[in-house]
């Protein structure tokens, strides 16, 4: 039996003033958290959420807890 699993994928839009370098370590602090992400420059990444989506609300807390620290970065999330 062939069963598809339907994707979930969450864009992460960083506020980040263009700042190239600032995108660079946004991407970094996802990376700490799922090597699942892809980015989407210049102010993007699409990270897939399917086999967590349990734990949705905690992936985008620990997303925006991450951009916190960091100086003049905010994010929206959406899927």
């Amino acid at each position: 039996m062939n069963t598809m699993t339907q994707r979930a994928i969450l864009r992460i839009h960083f506020h980040h003033g263009g700042n190239e370098d600032l995108y660079h370590q946004l991407l970094t602090v996802l990376d700490g958290i799922s090597p699942r992400w892809q980015p989407q420059p210049p102010t993007a990444a699409d990270h897939d959420v399917t086999g967590a989506l349990k734990y949705f609300d905690l992936l985008l807390g620990l997303c925006g807890c991450g951009v916190t620290l960091l100086e003049g970065a905010s994010l929206g999330a959406g899927r």
